[in-house]
Formats: structure tokens, C-alpha cells, sequence
């Protein structure tokens, strides 16, 4: 749709109000030049909006992603989650793990998730980098909370893949950006089978104790409990 041959993409969204899932919404989209714009409204009202630009050249990198060195330990997986959904016939299915160090996913796309030609689906590398940058965030804050903003550059998406791919982001590169240290900024990369960069994302998450009210109650009996005092110290002592 943006009229040129196969090449990088940025991908931004954000998130301005909280969308219902049970409300009628009105999707708008406008195209221009190299770019388009699509929003999510209620009463005319935008919730949601997201961009997708294309790129004359590949943005330039400093260093190479992270790789994680030892096995880890398991994050839950959700029923229902189009990431970890275990049961979810057009996720990811996505099994993610973690260590000291950061979180990550080594996966081979199912059938929903591939193009033709054997590239990529467009959205494969926005819903896993969200997931890997959530739980970044949120282990690293030690809260439950959500995503705010999204900034993801595709690279080669439509190249050919041949093996399983590794999506990863480091602690270390997880940052406030904010004084009351709600809202922290994430760094992610998704790998290909012989380590080619294929996408970056700079997420934003908003986290705080509102938001683990109801989170860790859904983590906990999904979570063994050595586990969970890893993730959520603050909150391990009631599932003692």
C-alpha cells in the first residue's frame, strides 16, 4: 500500500485512553506519501493510533543485540494471549524465558505467522518484541502494567527463514523516562537463524501496584512459587 517494492518500515503506536472490548469502535485509516495512519475511536473520540512509514535507507545500529547465555527460567504463558496463548489457535504460542541478565523467545513461526514467499508476517515481529518488552519492564519494575507507546523498525521481514527465530531485550537497557518512574522505556531485537538483525523496537511501559492489583492475581497459579519470587518479590509473600 505504500507503493514501493519490499524494504524497512517504521511501525509507531500509541496508546491514548483504554479501549473496550465490548463497545462498537470506528477504525479510520489515511494514506499519504510514504506514510499511513490508522486510529481507533469511540464517539469520535481516538483511543489507539498507529503509523506505518516506509524507510528510504536502513537506520544505522550501534553494537550487536543481546544474546542470552544460559537457560533461565520459564515465564507463565496465558490461555488466551495472541503472544503466549497456549491455546490460542492463531498465536504465537510464544514460550518465553528469564535470567539475570534479560528475556527472551526462540520460536519457529507456525502457519498463521508466515508470508508468502516464506518471509514473515508484518505483525509477527510488533506482538512478540510487545511481549519480550512487557515482561522486561515489568520484571525490572517489579509491577504488573501495560503498554504505552510502541516504535519498531522491520528490517528484512520478508526475507526467507529457514530455522527458529530469537527475540530478546536486556535489563540493562531498560530505563525510566519519567521522575515518578512510571513509565520505562525498552530495547528489543528479533534474530533470524543465522543471527541477521530482522527488526528492532523501542517500547514504552507504564507500570505502578493499580495495575498488580489485578495482574499478579492472574499470575500466581500460573507461576511455580520459587519462580514467582523472582519475578514479584513485593508480592511473593502472599503466595506462601
Amino acid at each position: 500500500m505504500l507503493g514501493r517494492p519490499a524494504g524497512p518500515r517504521l511501525v509507531e503506536g500509541r496508546l491514548t485512553a483504554s479501549v473496550p472490548i465490548e463497545t462498537a469502535l470506528a477504525l479510520e485509516g489515511h494514506a499519504g506519501g510514504d506514510e499511513i495512519t490508522v486510529s481507533i475511536l469511540e464517539d469520535g473520540q481516538p483511543l489507539t493510533s498507529g503509523t506505518v512509514r516506509a524507510l528510504a535507507v536502513e537506520p544505522a545500529r550501534d553494537g550487536l543485540p543481546w544474546r542470552p547465555e544460559h537457560d533461565g527460567w520459564p515465564l507463565p504463558m496465558s490461555e488466551g494471549c495472541l503472544a503466549c496463548g497456549a491455546v490460542n489457535p492463531l498465536g504465537l504460542q510464544a514460550r518465553l524465558r528469564f535470567d539475570e541478565q534479560g528475556v527472551w523467545a526462540s520460536l519457529t513461526p507456525r502457519e498463521p505467522w508466515r508470508a508468502a514467499g516464506g518471509g514473515l508476517h508484518p505483525a509477527f515481529a510488533p506482538v512478540l518484541l510487545d511481549e519480550i518488552a512487557w515482561w522486561l519492564a515489568a520484571l525490572r519494575m517489579k509491577e504488573g502494567g501495560l503498554t504505552n507507546r510502541i516504535r519498531l523498525t522491520l528490517l528484512r521481514a520478508e526475507a526467507p527463514f529457514t530455522g527458529p527465530l530469537l527475540a530478546a531485550g536486556r535489563f540493562a537497557d531498560v530505563k525510566p523516562i519519567d521522575r515518578k518512574r512510571s513509565f520505562w522505556r525498552t530495547e528489543t531485537a528479533l534474530l533470524g537463524p543465522e543471527g541477521r538483525l530482522l527488526a528492532t523496537a523501542s517500547i514504552v511501559f507504564r507500570g505502578g501496584p493499580d495495575y498488580s492489583v489485578r495482574q499478579m492475581e492472574y499470575f500466581r497459579p500460573r507461576t511455580p512459587p520459587e519462580i514467582f519470587r523472582r519475578m514479584f518479590p513485593n508480592y511473593a509473600r502472599e503466595s506462601r
